[in-house]
């Protein structure tokens, strides 16, 4: 008997697209980004797909098979195609602009602030150095134990994910000691902000935040891993040389890097040129597989 698909339109802001990503771990009403797949197109160019909050990369320097997008730092959407090339390609170029002040302006606005992507509790205390940590379905493939390990030797303090299971929460408190593991529902940008120096891997959105604050910012990916994660593009380009908060500046400042605010005037004409950017690449549309 075959396996009919489940009626659940997997975009942003459908509630079973969000349930089946974040299970009991509810996504935050204040945040604006979950109105924002409106401004998106049906399908990225040449009729490929166009998919929430998921990654997989085709490989080469040749083509595009498809784009994802995911919601990001409460007002954006963060769109890319779904190959590490040309990603990393968008962003490296995004960087060597010159900024215009429409970037700052995005960026100081960030630094002041923003709402956490889940529902979260008020943090209960407050640390100088805190290290957020992905959650357990990537967890494995992303983070640099042993980094992590010395931090916490010389006083940083572990934020888990809240999507983070019950096992994973017992080992980390295993490793690194209990006092030094954070309630996973606790407010994370509260701790970013309280904190003099932040880290993160590449999947998350925390270590964006935290240079837009001018925060002490470090990575713990485990740089070995050839996995490829939401953020990664992002955070090479910002971190290639010079000052991080210069770096992300100009990036938010791109017209074609991808990064949308939801509330700018010119948010679709950002988008059309983020796509137009690769209209000579050749793309490859996928096949129809339904019986």
């Amino acid at each position: 008997m075959a396996i009919e698909q489940l009626a659940i339109d997997d975009r942003l802001g459908e509630t079973g697209s969000h349930f089946f990503k974040s299970g009991n771990i509810l996504r935050n009403p204040r945040c604006n980004s979950l109105n924002l797949a409106s401004l998106l197109p049906e399908r990225g160019l040449y009729n490929t797909n166009l998919e929430y909050d998921l990654w997989y990369d085709m490989g080469g320097d040749k083509e595009i098979h498809g784009y994802v997008y995911t919601d990001a730092l409460e007002d954006y959407l963060y769109i890319k195609p779904a190959n590490v090339h040309f990603a990393e390609m968008a962003m490296y170029a995004s960087v060597k602009l010159d900024p215009t002040g429409y970037g700052e302006k995005l960026v100081d606005q960030m630094g002041q602030g923003i709402e956490d992507k889940y529902r979260l509790r008020r943090a209960k205390s407050k640390h100088k150095f805190v290290i957020f940590l992905p959650g357990t379905n990537c967890i494995k493939q992303v983070l640099d134990w042993a980094l992590v390990k010395a931090a916490v030797d010389q006083g940083a303090v572990i934020k888990p994910h809240p999507l983070t299971s019950v096992s994973l929460m017992v080992h980390l408190k295993n490793l690194y000691g209990e006092d030094n593991v954070l309630n996973k529902k606790e407010s994370g940008h509260e701790l970013m902000h309280a904190a003099d120096i932040v880290g993160c891997c590449w999947n998350s959105e925390m270590g964006i935040a935290a240079i837009a604050a001018g925060k002490g910012f470090h990575l713990f990916t485990d740089l070995k891993s050839k996995n490829h994660h939401t953020y990664a593009a992002i955070y090479k380009a910002i971190l290639s040389g010079g000052d991080y908060r210069d770096n992300l500046i100009r990036v938010f400042d791109s017209p074609f890097s991808g990064i949308i605010n939801g509330k700018s005037d010119d948010a679709i004409d950002r988008i059309a040129s983020f796509f137009n950017q690769f209209s000579e690449v050749p793309h490859i549309e996928p096949k129809n597989t339904s019986p």
